[in-house]
């Protein structure tokens, strides 16, 4: 005997491109006159704003004693530890150099990801047109939620991931 586990259904959207533009307004519960004020103010205390993640600058040296202490890290300290103890030297030597390897290689691409998402969010266009009540509205593109109908013109940013319908 088979079952099947219906998986709870989300608000995101479909992944199929090429899902006819019916069958995703459905999906994102939401119709061509765009959604009320009332559910899009929902949406936005439900899933929060439309802005890239922005972490607070941390200080390197912290950011290189969490590389330090993830847990493979810590794994490999205690193999280093068990070479070091039954007298292979070399071979603790290299477990600990390649640590500190992986900890400064961690933190250069860590601040090199930073620096790209700080410089993304210098192509997000600050205001969107959307379909709000039933008519056009302009307003912060952190206020975009899932189900939106944006009004995109030729040459325009796109303010979030949208599919064009």
């Amino acid at each position: 005997m088979t079952e099947t586990i219906e998986q709870p259904s989300k608000p995101s959207a479909p992944t199929d491109p090429t899902e006819a533009a019916g069958d995703l307004l459905r999906s994102l519960r939401t119709h061509p006159e765009g959604l009320s004020s009332r559910e899009a103010q929902r949406r936005l205390t439900q899933y929060g704003s439309n802005e890239l993640e922005r972490r607070r600058s941390a200080q390197w040296p912290r950011e290189l004693a969490r590389q330090f202490t993830h847990p493979l890290a810590l794994l490999l300290w205690a193999a280093a530890l068990l070479s070091f103890i039954v007298g292979s030297i070399t071979i603790g030597v290299a477990v600990v150099l390649i640590i500190v390897l992986n900890a400064v290689v961690a933190l250069i691409q860590e601040r090199h990801a930073e620096k790209a998402v700080e410089a993304l969010a210098g192509y997000i266009p600050q205001k969107v047109t959307v379909m709000r009540d039933r008519s056009p509205k302009v307003l912060d593109a952190a206020e975009l939620v899932p189900g939106d109908i944006a009004l995109v013109e030729e040459g325009e940013r796109i303010a979030a991931d949208m599919r064009l319908i």
